[in-house]
């Protein structure tokens, strides 16, 4: 059987579909707990949020009375963003900007920037680190995978590697690299969590991770990616089935 090849990475900004699946599916994780394990109760009064999605990794810890400044280009992770400040009545402002747009919004300093997971963590890890530096009073903190296992899409791990064809080498490895050591960061914390997406039967949880991979209706594949499913899938108690990815992230911290 032939591995198959890795579909088109995701655009930078994300199309609402994939936006929708990714911030339902976080819904269901342990994501943002596990992120507050990890800090151990530390958090800023003040936070810049480069790539914030719809909040999950940061809103369980963040104090209700912290400004939190929220960059995300897709407008309904915007719009999840926009409903968390109002219900929680939190000082959330969510702007339609991506991180390179941070030379040109004269945003002040916040106590904490953070990113979570965006690709210029890996792509960019230097200008980014730079810009992030001179909006924070206290702290820059990068979170990235570092599961020995897949990271292009988020449920690849569901897989095993002959079927999902990703390098399973740690994100964190190739963002520690690229940084070098004179950029190396002054603390680095682990948090473990598990990516979950449910779906109305296991044929609908097949014909997603066989999208994903942009494979042919008829690749010979597709039917070991079902039996694996079959075997690995949980039934839900109100119908349908969970898919579970593990996942490790790794929380680098530079005080500034």
């Amino acid at each position: 059987m032939s591995r198959p090849q890795p579909a088109t990475p995701l655009p930078e900004i994300w199309p609402d579909r994939a936006a929708r699946f990714y911030a339902h599916t976080l819904d269901r994780s342990d994501y943002g707990a596990a992120v507050a394990r990890a800090l151990s109760g530390a958090a800023p009064a003040s936070l810049l949020d480069i790539g914030a999605g719809a909040g999950h990794p940061v809103a369980s810890w963040l104090p209700a009375s912290s400004v939190w400044t929220a960059l995300e280009p897709n407008r309904y992770l915007r719009a999840r963003l926009g409903r968390l400040g109002r219900a929680e009545t939190r000082p959330l402002r969510a702007l339609d900007a991506t991180w390179q747009a941070l030379p040109h919004l004269a945003l002040p300093r916040h106590d904490w920037s953070w990113a979570a997971n965006i690709g210029a963590t890996m792509t960019h890890p230097r200008p980014l680190l730079a810009m992030m530096r001179g909006l924070a009073r206290e702290r820059v903190v990068w979170l990235v995978p570092a599961q020995r296992g897949p990271r292009r899409w988020c449920l690849a791990g569901a897989l095993p590697a002959t079927l999902h064809g990703e390098s399973e080498t740690p994100g964190l490895e190739g963002v520690l690299d690229a940084l070098g050591a004179a950029h190396a960061p002054d603390a680095i914390l682990h948090a473990s969590w598990s990516f979950r997406a449910a779906f109305a039967n296991l044929e609908a949880g097949i014909d997603y991770c066989a999208e994903r991979l942009a494979l042919a209706p008829n690749a010979p594949c597709r039917s070991a990616i079902a039996d694996h499913l079959a075997a690995t899938a949980t039934p839900l108690p109100g119908g349908g089935v969970e898919l579970v990815a593990p996942k490790h992230s790794a929380l680098l911290i530079w005080d500034v």
